[in-house]
C-alpha cells in the first residue's frame, strides 16, 4: 500500500493534495522547507553543535533533534530519511461538504433578478465574484479575521510560525552572500563595500565608480 503525506509548505498547486516521500522530495525542491535545510547546513552555531556534541540552549537540541546532522548529506537524501516525518501534516486536508441540505434552483418572477441556489448563489456572477463574495463572508466569521495565519493550525512536527513573504531564491541568495563573507573575512585587504560592489548588492550605488571600469 503506498502511504502519502501532505504538507502545508509546498505550492498552492501542491498542498492540498497528498503526496509519496519520492513524489514530495521532488516537488519540495525550491520551497521554504529546502531554504530551512540550507540555513541550517550552512549556519556556524549548527555546525558547532555537530562538531562539539553540545547544544548551546534547549530549542538547538530541539532543533537537532528533529533535523539530525547536515554536515555530509543532500537536501534530497536528508528530505526521504528525515525531512517529509517532520514537516508532515497529521491530519489532512478535507473537501467542504454539505450535509442534509437539499438544493434546487429557484427561479425569480422579477426577470431582472438570476435565479438562485439556496443558499443564495446568483448564477449570473462570474466565478471571480463569487470566490470574493464568498472570502467577504469568511471574513465576517471569527475564524477567518485578518489576522489569521493557516500555520497556526498545522499539525506537523516542524512548521513555520506565520506565513512569509520570504522565497527561496531571497533566501538562497543571501545565504550565498553569508558564504562569500565567511570565505572573505580574514583577507587582509578584505574591505565590506568591495563584497557589496563585487556582489551587486548594491548596483545603483556602485554604477558611477564601476564605469569605465575593466
Amino acid at each position: 500500500m503506498t502511504i502519502e503525506f501532505f504538507f502545508k509548505g509546498l505550492s498552492v498547486e501542491d498542498r492540498l493534495f497528498p503526496h509519496t516521500v519520492a513524489r514530495s522530495a521532488e516537488i519540495a525542491k525550491g520551497t521554504l522547507y529546502e531554504a530551512w535545510f540550507d540555513t541550517l547546513k550552512i549556519s556556524p552555531w549548527y555546525r558547532k553543535i555537530s562538531l562539539s556534541g553540545k547544544y548551546p540552549s534547549e530549542k538547538a537540541k530541539l532543533t537537532w533533534d528533529s533535523f539530525g546532522d547536515l554536515t555530509e548529506i543532500n537536501f534530497d537524501v536528508w528530505w526521504k530519511k528525515r525531512g517529509y516525518k517532520i514537516f508532515s501534516e497529521s491530519v489532512p486536508f478535507m473537501p467542504m461538504k454539505i450535509d442534509n441540505l437539499s438544493i434546487h434552483i429557484q427561479e425569480s418572477k422579477n426577470i431582472k433578478k438570476p435565479p438562485t441556489l439556496k443558499i443564495e448563489v446568483p448564477l449570473n456572477l462570474s466565478p471571480a465574484e463569487l470566490k470574493y463574495q464568498f472570502n467577504q463572508i469568511l471574513r465576517n466569521h471569527e475564524v477567518y479575521a485578518e489576522d489569521y495565519d493557516r500555520w497556526d493550525h498545522s499539525t506537523a512536527q516542524v512548521h513555520q510560525y506565520r506565513e512569509s513573504k520570504l522565497s527561496y531564491g531571497t533566501i538562497k541568495k543571501w545565504l550565498y552572500v553569508f558564504e562569500e563573507f565567511e570565505r572573505r573575512k580574514h583577507h587582509k585587504e578584505f574591505k565590506l563595500y568591495n563584497l557589496a560592489r563585487d556582489l551587486e548588492l548594491h548596483p545603483t550605488l556602485f554604477k558611477g565608480l564601476t564605469e569605465g571600469v575593466n
